[in-house]
């Protein structure tokens, strides 16, 4: 950039081209058609000074502002965590995702590595691998039983606890539905030994679970150090000869590990309103039992419940797959009751179907005092559709009816068999329900 020095230099070597007298650019004249080339210097020293000195100014009322913050913060913090906990965020159970394990040639490339190792080797590798992740995920099992008092630390009941969800304001635990007395309360053991009262969030007593409620402000840091959220995977990967990860109560008194195999993975139960897949274990238990299934990565997959074990009769660990009640473990963790409309069925087989069934839901019982009781529906009924919608099977009955709220009127359509075996159409108009009286 030039300065106004040179650029006079240079109009000077110009006009003495152009022969034009120096007397005019040094005279009066030129002093005044030229005096924009007069040269004010500025000391640059000074200027550079003063900025550097309101830069320093500026850091260090910066810092100081920081700190004050800081120890403001720092003074705050328990009191804004304590106020601002008490409205509890909305809790939502994670969907299932796919499969993270890629197929084909890194698969096959792993089989051929360990088919290189001794089966020993292999064998001492695993069960350590299975061991780190069963210590993972008792960091979210816990006892529920109940108690006449608060000292009472050692209930004579318990069943195992999962730490499905925090909403930042509870703990919130599945759990079978543990009944109470008068004067007697739900209590829950964490894995340090230490006890908290506990109040039921909401429960469903058509699979027999329930959702329970710890005051995050009452678990000290020794507890929280040794407790973790389980991390819920997804059930429909489940695959005969899987290897699973058993914790709780399997025999329904002590605590218990166990590691064994998946040996049915397309077993389901009837309830009423659904049909929930099972997941069946090669791993010794009794109808007492109570836990929880995990893959060998550490993640949920299954909820042992004594209602399964009870209708099943088997002396295997048998539970619900995680995937099929994942609905309803956030409504009953959001403190919302299960949609409720009683008709306890079957899908309509293909067979059925070209012997002249209408496909849906064949009803094979509707429960009393129930909404589709209410509403006319009879055993040998077929449901069809939904508002419009076609109904296939119970399940995705099930998925529409969950999304309800309790006195929906819903519009069922179906057929019924009348004279010379045809079947008719009838509608029903069905008020959501529910099996328990909302708080």
């Amino acid at each position: 950039m030039y300065t106004n020095r040179r650029i006079a230099k240079e109009m000077r070597a110009s006009m003495e081209d152009k022969n034009i007298p120096l007397e005019e650019l040094d005279g009066e004249k030129g002093h005044e058609e030229y005096s924009f080339l007069q040269e004010v210097i500025k000391d640059e020293t000074v200027s550079v000074k003063r900025l550097r000195g309101k830069i320093l100014r500026l850091l260090g009322g910066g810092a100081v502002f920081g700190l004050a913050a800081s120890i403001v913060f720092c003074a705050l913090s328990p009191w804004l965590e304590t106020h601002f906990h008490n409205n509890p965020v909305q809790v939502e159970i994670p969907k299932d995702e796919e499969d993270p394990q890629p197929e084909g040639e890194p698969a096959e490339k792993e089989e051929v590595k360990e088919e290189k190792e001794s089966e020993e080797e292999s064998y001492h590798r695993m069960l350590q691998t299975l061991n780190m992740e069963a210590l993972q995920a008792k960091r979210g099992i816990v006892s529920v039983g109940k108690a006449a008092d608060e000292e009472e630390k050692k209930p004579a009941v318990e069943t195992t606890g999962i730490l499905v969800a925090d909403n930042g304001h509870e703990l919130l635990i599945l759990s079978d539905i543990v009944t109470v007395k008068e004067k007697e309360h739900i209590i829950v053991t964490f894995p340090d030994g230490s006890v908290h009262a506990a109040t039921e969030k909401m429960k469903d007593p058509n699979l027999g679970l329930c959702v329970y409620a710890v005051l995050r402000e009452k678990i000290d840091k020794t507890t929280w150090s040794g407790i973790d959220t389980a991390e819920i995977g997804n059930s429909n990967l489940v695959k005969n000869g899987d290897t699973v990860i058993i914790l709780g109560k399997p025999y329904g008194t002590d605590e218990a590990t166990g590691y064994g195999v998946v040996t049915v993975d397309e077993e389901y139960i009837e309830l009423a309103d659904g049909i929930f897949k099972l997941i069946s274990t090669n791993i010794s238990g009794n109808d007492r039992g109570s836990g929880a299934i995990f893959n060998r990565h550490g993640k949920l997959v299954g909820v042992i419940s004594q209602s399964v074990l009870e209708i099943k009769g088997n002396q295997r660990v048998v539970g619900y797959g995680i995937s099929d009640i994942k609905s309803i473990i956030e409504l009953l963790s959001n403190g919302s009751v299960i949609p409720y409309t009683g008709i306890c069925g079957m899908d309509v087989t293909e067979e059925l179907n070209e012997r002249g069934m209408p496909q849906g839901i064949y009803v094979k019982e509707v429960e009393p005092d129930s909404p589709a009781m209410a509403a006319g529906i009879q055993s040998g009924d077929v449901i069809t559709g939904i508002g419009g919608q076609n109904i296939i099977s119970l399940s995705n009955y099930n998925s529409i009816l969950i999304h309800k709220k309790v006195g929906t009127q819903l519009m069922l359509q179906g057929c019924r068999q009348g004279a010379g075996d045809e079947y008719v159409d009838i509608d029903f108009n069905v008020t959501v329900g529910s099996r328990i009286k909302t708080k």
